[in-house]
Parts: C-alpha cells; structure tokens; sequence
C-alpha cells in the first residue's frame, strides 16, 4: 500500500488493511448483512466507533461469556438501528420485517426524546457520516451537546 493509497483511505483504512478487521467489526459487519445492509455502505470509522462504544458500555466485572453475551446484544441492536437509518423504514421492513422496523421507529423516538444515548450515538452517526436514508434525516432532529 503506497502512501498516496494511505491517504486516500484513511488511517483506518490502512490499519484495516494491515491487520485485518478486529472480531468486534466483522460481527458488527455480520449483524447489517443480517438486517440487509450491505456491510460495505457504512464507513470503518463509524463501525469503530459503535464498537469502542459497546466496549465503553459492558462493564469490565463481568466473566468472559456475559461479556460476550452483552457485546453481541448490543452489537445486534446497533446493527438494526444503523441499518434501519441507512436503508430506510420501507427497505429495512421487506428486508426484515414491518414488526422490527416499527420498533426501529420507537428507538429512534426515545432517542430524540433524550431516553437513549447509544441509539442517539448510532442515528447522530449515521447523519455525520451522510449515510442516513433522506427520509429519516428529514425528519431526525438531535441536538449534540
């Protein structure tokens, strides 16, 4: 990889290159092919991000296994609701179902409403990133402090 390639890609991407993805991101990357999002429509930088977070939120106390159990909960509601932000209420119920989209829609009411801040992390991400589907950033109003 040159430098100019470097450039280009970022940081992360160079160090994704170099080391390969860390297990964190391939489960998060499994979890929006899961929900129909092609894992590749959602930059590096903001699946890095919502893995520091989840890392940031289960409490190191833990064993091993509820770690991983409360990691890969977290991990797939991250993975619904950024897939939901970027594909769409529409694209999101036929790849999923209406049933999860609708809670979908309730998540991101609590989060605008301030009851939630990872999920108001992942849509505040979703809009930084411009990857938001142009119906739900029209209508998403959270204020960053």
């Amino acid at each position: 990889m040159s430098a100019g390639e470097v450039r280009e890609g970022g940081m992360f991407a160079f160090v994704a290159e170099l080391f390969g993805k860390s297990r964190e991101v391939r489960d998060l990357d499994r979890c929006l092919h899961q929900m129909g999002l092609n894992s590749h429509a959602v930059n590096d930088a903001t699946k890095f991000t919502i893995c520091k977070w989840i890392r940031e939120i289960v409490p190191a106390q833990q064993t091993v296994e509820a770690k991983d159990q409360q990691r890969a909960e977290l991990q797939r509601a991250a993975g619904e609701l950024l897939a939901y932000c970027v594909l769409g209420r529409g694209d999101f119920a036929d790849a999923n179902s209406p049933e999860l989209a609708e809670a979908q829609e309730a998540r991101i009411l609590e989060a605008t409403e301030g009851q939630n801040d990872f999920d108001a992390g992942i849509i505040m991400l979703a809009l930084h990133a411009n990857i938001a589907d142009p119906d739900i950033a029209a209508r998403v109003e959270i204020e960053s402090e």
